[in-house]
């Protein structure tokens, strides 16, 4: 979906924004965690259906069973069914709240004016109430516990006080799973976010964004958040002090997403429970693997220093992390890769200093025909000598991104490849290599060829054309032919080609995907063409 289309589906607020705080909310609002309550049809609209022999059975069905309904109900229509009898009505009392803010918007409950609400959950959804009214009397109302409270949809700037209520009820009736980002068109517009945040030491999952974090330093080191897992920040304006503190009072924590950072903030991982760390579109001049045992996977999109456009160089250093199986994109123009103690330069040779041996997936964002940066990547590939699949995401070559340190001159060819020497995972483990945005550049076919003919066991070769062009075109056409005449390492690999599902030239990157520890591929996009990805 385009920025136009996406701004009409959501309200007027967004043609406010300017193309880059539209591109951080498009991100954040598309790539949410589902919330547990689907949108149903109206219970008002729907029709008695009763058993021949008139009685109710689902009413006389153990309370647990009713709960478990109701849960999975939006709230309107969860606190509907209060009216079917006595026992219907305890049944929404008792089961932990499931509030999903958009579910509240309709004819009936969208307004400007206040009503003066009783208690009653049947009364919880007259006319003429604004969301953030419905928010904060479904909050008050409910007795707890909350099980997911999910708010998108209110520019929090012109609602201070229900801020400071809602946070109270959170913290007060126990929320598990808070998704809260305040509607905002200036990112230094943003809305302090109160301490009272902390007071919810009952969350397992926590997203938040467009908010400027609340100040750390003064909290009593008592402030912990025990039993969170999940914690996703969007677009934060907040110090690198504020994230370690965050960071170093969540115990149990599992998984980590930064995205739309646009403050400089150094990211220390020293935690026994991180399995996942995802950071997107960040200005993060340094990602540091200090000491994280259970570390499985370390996932980067867009993620720079902070020197703008002359200077986008950013250190990736990799110490203790026995565990770490899924790494990427690395960019060989950009990224400074530190492995233990080494700087690894164009000339560093494999060593047990300098490898990650348990590495098996790798992805590298590079341009192929650009001297300065393609020959890191031999360097690089050294570092993962037991890496089976591999991503690479070919960069336009005349494009000078990276700035002045990205602008090498000469173009590499097959000779290149050849005299960089042996390089143990393209040797001996790499079985799929997958390249993206292929342009049909002398570059891209040699670096193809030198994989072809050096792979031992490589069972898939998968290109991606970039946008415009497809596998029956000259592009698709002369990459076959070039391939033919390769000498393969391993005759039985299959050559695939496809074309890009994506509109536009660019690679996209889908967050849930990425961010979800069951995906056995977190970097491919293929099956995420829905708009629930970040597409460039």
């Amino acid at each position: 979906m385009d920025d136009i289309a996406w701004m009409l589906a959501r309200g007027s607020d967004f043609f406010l924004m300017d193309r880059n705080m539209l591109s951080f909310t498009k991100s954040a609002f598309t790539n949410l965690p589902h919330p547990p309550a689907a949108t149903a049809a109206p219970l008002s609209g729907a029709v008695t259906a009763s058993a021949p022999d008139g009685v109710d059975r689902i009413s006389s069905l153990p309370g647990g069973i009713l709960r478990d309904i109701v849960s999975r109900l939006p709230v309107k229509d969860a606190a509907r069914t209060t009216v079917l009898s006595t026992r219907w009505r305890r049944v929404w009392h008792t089961t932990p709240l499931v509030l999903v803010d958009a579910h509240l918007l309709s004819s009936a409950s969208i307004g400007t004016g206040r009503s003066r609400l009783g208690a009653d959950p049947r009364d919880l959804f007259g006319t003429s109430r604004s969301l953030a009214d419905a928010v904060s009397t479904v909050l008050a109302a409910h007795p707890g516990p909350f099980r997911c409270v999910y708010l998108t949809g209110t520019p929090m700037e012109t609602h201070p006080d229900e801020l400071a209520l809602w946070l109270q009820h959170l913290a007060a009736k126990g929320v598990q799973e808070l998704i809260f980002l305040s509607r905002t068109t200036k990112l230094d517009s943003a809305v302090h976010l109160p301490a009272t945040l902390f007071r919810c030491t009952s969350l397992t999952k926590l997203y938040i964004g467009f908010w400027w974090f609340p100040p750390t330093p003064g909290l009593p080191p008592t402030v912990a958040f025990p039993y969170l897992r999940e914690l996703g920040l969007f677009s934060l304006v907040m110090t690198e002090q504020d994230l370690a503190f965050v960071l170093n009072r969540c115990p149990v924590l599992e998984k980590l997403l930064m995205t739309g950072c646009r403050w400089p903030v150094c990211l220390r991982v020293r935690s026994h429970s991180l399995r996942l760390v995802e950071l997107c579109q960040c200005i993060a001049p340094e990602i540091t693997v200090v000491n994280a045992p259970r570390l499985e996977r370390l996932l980067l999109w867009e993620a720079w220093g902070d020197g703008g456009f002359t200077n986008m160089s950013s250190t990736i250093k990799i110490g203790h992390a026995p565990k770490l199986r899924f790494l990427g994109f690395l960019v060989p123009g950009m990224h400074k890769l530190e492995i233990g103690n080494t700087a690894i330069k164009a000339e560093t040779k494999a060593s047990p200093n300098t490898t990650v041996p348990s590495v098996q997936m790798l992805a590298v964002q590079v341009k192929l025909g650009t001297r300065i940066e393609a020959r890191m990547l031999p360097s690089f590939l050294r570092c993962f000598p037991n890496v089976e699949t591999l991503y690479i995401q070919s960069e336009n070559d005349d494009f000078k991104f990276w700035g002045p340190q990205a602008t090498g001159t000469g173009k590499l060819n097959l000779k290149f490849w050849k005299e960089a020497g042996p390089i143990q995972c393209v040797q001996r483990h790499i079985k799929k290599v997958v390249l993206r945005e292929f342009r049909g550049t002398r570059s891209e076919l040699d670096f193809l060829k030198f994989i072809a003919e050096h792979a031992r066991v490589l069972e898939k070769m998968v290109i991606v054309l970039t946008h415009g062009h497809s596998p029956s075109g000259p592009v698709g056409t002369n990459l076959r032919t070039r391939m033919a005449s390769a000498n393969w390492a391993n005759a039985c690999c299959e050559l695939m080609i496809f074309q890009t599902p994506f509109p536009q030239e660019g690679t996209a990157w889908c967050y849930l995907s990425a961010f979800n520890l069951s995906s056995t591929d977190p970097f491919d996009v293929s099956k995420c063409v829905d708009g629930t990805c970040q597409g460039h």
